[in-house]
């Protein structure tokens, strides 16, 4: 609407409708926090009821102050120049609210702890069961569960606005002291595990505690969540908490002498069980039952585990990319037996690690097979389209991931490591005597692969994580990003990496969207549409480069970008966790009814002087979905003189992220050449076997009328224009023809080939004449 028209509209409302002062709109402030919660995923609503149960604990001085100072700090990413949406980070309407009312910033430390713990949607529905019952129960106070869609929203909105308390500190805190006083401590996921029980007991049994210090305590009946339990009674409620064991003497957070909250230790993993396989009727057994006692510890209340409505809690405990490999060595390393810091074994680990991460990322290639269905896959022949990473990528990587452990890493034995890979891959005969020795002393148990075996498998994950985050551009900034502790599956593009390392000759291939999913997987378990191009995560981002909208020949389609911040509409302040491509219909000034007639024009001759044959300007379209942010880009096409006397009149077309990026995954890009820029000014040589052409083409059988080998697009200095051109050329190349392979066989592929800026005219003819194979090319020039 334009600025005279709004605010004529302004001046007549107006006249019908006074305008209150704000003092007279007793709701005005209340409706403008309500509209900004819904924004950001969350709802007024919702927040007050778990402020009702979660805003009776009173929160520890010190975790208030230092929250309060991560979490306050706002910034602002902006994708480029005019664009609606950026990525913002930090406080939002939640956290804002939270610093004006102790009641809301008590809830909000509480569920930023769980919703770092636990899976989101598994908590969202316990908090849901638990407020029910608590409900059912007639619990002084208690009203009904404002639902699981509302709380979950809720949980994603605090994730997302106060990620930057690391809560893994204070699980780090806790994980040390249990290991320095409990012989034969073993780490385990069910450490941080809460039952429903547990948790509904705990929501009302804690406040009580925190009220009545002298008169009523806790009572945990085993060790599951005793790490959560200690962390949120001790460290959030300021309660003191006593572990007893019939292992090891009290273990005590607080005054020893005047517990509040009593867990009774328990071994709860059996020897036979791996870390991370657990029956389910073992699980439903090491359930906890939480009782409130008096001061004579005598039971008041006795909540047990309920078997006929038994719900799992997923743990989904977060760590900084910043020593997250370190942190699971360390794990590993302890799983089976106590294992000194200053080990050999790890610093052999991550030199081994990295030159596994090495070896494969020089035999990484992009995967050009056409999948037309699930059950029908085409393998057209192509030139072999390596994806080069460079080393100093892969180092800065482990260098995040394994911190202190990678200062301490020898370059030199790495290249050797790296050398030695080449001619023998890692097995077990093959292994550092360093690993063999330290192998020895880990037991073998029952039912279980050997330890060597089980070894040489977690060193290829890490090293299958190395190699991925080699692949973000801005490894470094990327310090803080929760990941979770994931448990590594055999599947997928783990599965390739696993073989690759088996087979000195067996190539990694990789889809256009391969490093962007395991990224997402890092940060999430949700699946997500094939249309989605940001995926965004506990306040983190990750995005394809396409999206940055440069030069063609500017992205490198294997990179992808991870940063700070949430999707936020600048205009509405909305908030979304995805980015996705949309299908909105243009107006009257964008009808695309005229777009792309069959009347490319080609050009034959001696020679052909660089230009562009068109100029293509580029608007950014936006819409708002139930999740997502919907965008696309609508492109207005002006032909230049020549081919509007060919008959080439102005029309529109639109693109789409996804597609720019499978499109470039599928294309070929120069290499830098010696000549000057000015070297592409003048005539530059076509030859028998080239052609030049005006424009492109939607047609096969015109592209299938040009005989010759390498067909020429004219579209210097025109991003937009390049774009197009090598959409066409992609989409109408090697998909159309798997298409139309059964029933037009004799069809031929043609390659696509980007000049970058870095190269002339002439040299990327001969750069592309130089591919071996008899393949037919598309250069865009």
């Amino acid at each position: 609407m334009p600025f005279t028209t709004g605010f004529q509209l302004s001046l007549e409302l107006a006249k019908a409708f006074p305008v209150r002062s704000i003092t007279e709109s007793a709701g005005t402030k209340l409706l403008k926090y309500a509209r900004d919660l819904r924004r950001s995923g969350s709802d007024i609503v919702v927040e007050a009821d778990l402020a009702e149960v979660f805003g009776r604990g009173k929160i520890v001085q010190e975790i208030e102050r230092s929250f309060r100072e991560a979490v306050k700090v706002q910034s602002f990413t902006f994708f480029r120049d005019g664009c609606e949406i950026s990525l913002d980070s930090g406080a939002g309407p939640t956290i804002l609210h939270a610093f004006r009312n102790n009641q809301h910033f008590s809830t909000i430390v509480q569920l930023s702890f769980l919703a770092w713990t636990h899976d989101r949607s598994s908590l969202a529905t316990a908090i849901d069961e638990a407020m029910v019952k608590r409900f059912e129960m007639g619990v002084a106070g208690a009203s009904a569960s404002p639902g699981y869609e509302g709380i979950l929203g809720s949980l994603a909105a605090c994730s997302s606005q106060s990620n930057a308390f690391a809560w893994s500190d204070y699980i780090h805190l806790v994980d040390n002291k249990l290991r320095d006083s409990i012989p034969g401590y073993q780490y385990s996921r069910d450490l941080m595990k809460l039952s429903p029980a547990a948790l509904t007991g705990a929501m009302d049994f804690l406040y009580l505690v925190q009220q009545l210090r002298e008169s009523r305590k806790i009572l945990i009946s085993n060790a599951m969540g005793a790490i959560t339990f200690v962390i949120w009674a001790h460290y959030i409620l300021g309660l003191n908490v006593l572990i007893t064991s019939k292992v090891s003497s009290t273990i005590a957070f607080g005054d020893e002498q005047n517990p509040h909250v009593l867990i009774v230790w328990s071994n709860l993993v059996p020897d036979s069980a791996s870390l991370y396989q657990v029956s389910s009727s073992h699980i439903q057994e090491m359930h906890p039952s939480i009782q409130l006692l008096d001061e004579d510890m005598s039971v008041i209340l006795d909540l047990a585990p309920d078997s006929e409505r038994w719900t799992e809690i997923a743990v989904e405990t977060r760590y900084p990319l910043l020593g997250y490999g370190a942190t699971y060595l360390h794990r590993m390393f302890n799983a089976d037996i106590i294992t000194n810091d200053h080990d050999p074994i790890y610093e052999e680990s991550v030199k081994l690690i990295i030159a596994i991460a090495i070896w494969v990322s020089r035999r990484v290639d992009r995967d050009m097979d056409i999948i037309l269905s699930p059950t029908e896959v085409i393998n057209l022949p192509s030139p072999q389209r390596d994806v080069s990473i460079d080393i100093w990528r892969i180092l800065a990587s482990a260098r995040i991931l394994f911190s202190n452990m990678f200062r301490a890493a020898d370059t030199s034995a790495i290249d050797a490591y790296v050398e030695r890979l080449s001619r023998d891959p890692l097995d077990e005969s093959t292994l550092p005597n360093i690993c063999t020795t330290f192998l020895k002393k880990v037991p073998v148990k029952p039912r279980r692969t050997s330890p060597g075996s089980r070894y040489m498998f977690q060193l290829r994950c890490l090293a299958s994580m190395v190699l991925v985050f080699s692949f973000v551009t801005e490894i470094e900034d990327c310090s803080d990003l929760p990941l979770r502790e994931v448990a590594f599956v055999q599947r997928g593009f783990q599965n390739d990496f696993h073989e690759a390392c088996k087979v000195s000759g067996q190539r990694l291939r990789l889809k256009h969207d391969t490093i962007f999913q395991q990224i997402k997987s890092y940060l999430s378990r949700q699946e997500i549409s094939e249309n989605v191009f940001l995926y965004c995560d506990f306040g983190w981002s990750v995005y394809f480069d396409t999206f940055c909208g440069r030069d063609p020949t500017q992205v490198k389609p294997e990179l992808v970008h991870v940063r700070k911040g949430v999707p936020t509409n600048r205009k509405t302040m909305e908030r979304k966790m995805f980015i996705c491509d949309g299908h909105m219909t243009p107006g009257p000034m964008f009808n695309t009814t005229n777009a792309m007639k069959d009347d490319s024009q080609t050009i034959r001759g001696r020679d052909y002087v660089p230009r562009s044959s068109a100029t293509a300007s580029c608007a950014e379209f936006w819409s708002t979905g139930a999740q997502a942010f919907q965008h696309a880009i609508y492109y207005r096409v002006n032909p230049k003189q020549e081919w509007r006397e060919r008959g080439r009149e102005p029309f529109q077309v639109f693109s789409y992220c996804c597609g720019m990026q499978n499109m470039l995954w599928e294309t070929f890009t120069t290499a830098p050449c010696d000549h000057s820029l000015s070297d592409s000014r003048g005539p530059v040589k076509l030859g028998m076997d080239a052609a030049a052409v005006l424009g492109w083409s939607s047609n096969q059988d015109a592209i299938e009328e040009v005989k010759e080998r390498f067909l020429i697009c004219l579209t210097k200095g025109e991003p937009g224009v390049r774009w197009l051109a090598a959409k066409s050329s992609i989409f109408l190349g090697r998909r159309n023809i798997a298409m139309e392979s059964q029933t037009h066989p004799g069809l031929r592929v043609r390659e696509v080939m980007l000049r970058t800026e870095d190269c002339c005219d002439s040299c990327a003819l001969e750069q592309t004449a130089a591919v071996p194979g008899n393949h037919y090319w598309i250069l865009i020039l």
